[in-house]
């Protein structure tokens, strides 16, 4: 079945998609008119669409693509009918997206997700250049973490540092970054950044710049099939003079470690 039948009888269309390692999405969809319609989500997205033809497939259903090269901000997109009805996520195809090695320099990522309110929208990364997240250890007892990772667009040179950047801005620490050409990897010491909490959660982003002169590129993790990390990949905490200190990924699949003060 391709749509769902509310209380009052009225059927909801519901779209089968699969996701291609490509970057394009095939929705297949009953009753959803003559189009479906991409709206990005979230404040300052008012306007932001794209519409996408309906093909009947000759067997009820009909086909909408979205192709590779069809530009899409990075965010979220929610997916409505011509007539601005919400689509129901069906089944969804993400097996090509699974450990992604993309040759582009540009990375764009889609995948399809089930939104909190019960629709379809597709979550969208454009990234140029691009730092994916890999490895990440947790020696024991250290009170440090480890990441090894892939660049994407860049190359590792002369003054490579990785930096973790207090969210609420103001402070920057810094570690060398080892590896060579795409490959890196650093490790960052808790107590640099937790020993200043204060009393205070914090939220530390991670950022690598490649060389001593390159803009800083967020490390992430987006070449998968997972939209949302925050509570998938959950690592264990480790205990610093003045708190706890541990990884974690944000919404936007951002690495991040967060500072826990204890008393």
């Amino acid at each position: 079945m391709s749509t769902s039948t509310t209380a009052g009888g009225r059927r909801t269309p519901r779209a089968h998609c699969v996701a291609d390692a490509s970057g394009a999405v095939v929705f297949e969809v009953v009753g959803a008119g003559a189009a479906l319609v991409l709206r990005r989500a979230g404040a300052g997205s008012a306007g932001q669409e794209v519409r996408l033809p309906l093909t009947d497939a000759g067997d009820g259903t009909a086909k909408a693509v979205l192709e590779a090269g069809t530009e899409l901000a990075e965010g979220r997109w929610e997916v409505f009918t011509a007539s601005g009805e919400a689509v129901e996520p069906g089944v969804r195809d993400l097996r090509a997206l699974v450990d992604l090695t993309p040759e582009a320099d540009r990375i764009a990522v889609r995948v399809p997700y089930p939104t909190a309110a019960g629709g379809l929208a597709v979550r969208c990364w454009l990234r140029a250049p691009h730092a994916e997240a890999g490895d990440i250890g947790l020696p024991p007892g250290r009170g440090s973490m480890s990441v090894e990772g892939l660049l994407y667009g860049t190359e590792l040179g002369d003054g490579a540092v990785a930096e973790a950047r207090l969210s609420s801005g103001g402070r920057v620490h810094a570690v060398p970054v080892t590896g060579e050409g795409r490959a890196f990897g650093f490790t960052l010491p808790y107590a640099s950044i937790a020993d200043s909490a204060g009393g205070k959660e914090q939220l530390w982003e991670l950022w690598l710049r490649p060389t001593a002169d390159a803009e800083g590129i967020r490390v992430s993790r987006i070449l998968d099939d997972v939209w949302d990390k925050k509570g998938i990949f959950v690592y264990p905490k480790q205990r610093t003079d003045s708190g706890l200190a541990g990884p974690c990924y944000t919404g936007d699949n951002d690495l991040c470690v967060r500072v826990t003060a204890t008393d």
